[in-house]
């Protein structure tokens, strides 16, 4: 199947019956995928092999920051600093 007929046929009918209301694309899968990776707590690295990068930097271009990052962040650092805690 060539890319535009998935496009056509496939792709922007099933963006449109999902109801969201701003432009995506499949490539846009692919970024949402590793930042979700990394919000779950995956590593850096194998969220590189899963996305089959030969560098860091490649992998590096497709994080985005998710709305609750800060908040993980921080519970974060207190359970480490609650490990430490006698």
């Amino acid at each position: 199947m060539s890319r535009n007929t998935f496009r056509t046929r496939i792709w922007l009918p099933a963006v449109k019956a999902s109801g969201v209301d701003f432009p995506v694309r499949v490539h846009d899968l692919r970024h949402a995928h590793a930042s979700w990776l990394l919000a779950g707590g995956a590593d850096l690295m194998s969220v590189m092999e899963r996305m089959g990068h030969s560098q860091i930097q490649t992998t590096q271009k497709y994080l985005h920051t998710l709305p609750d990052t800060d908040q993980r962040n921080l519970d974060a650092l207190t359970r480490v600093q609650t490990r430490r805690d006698p």
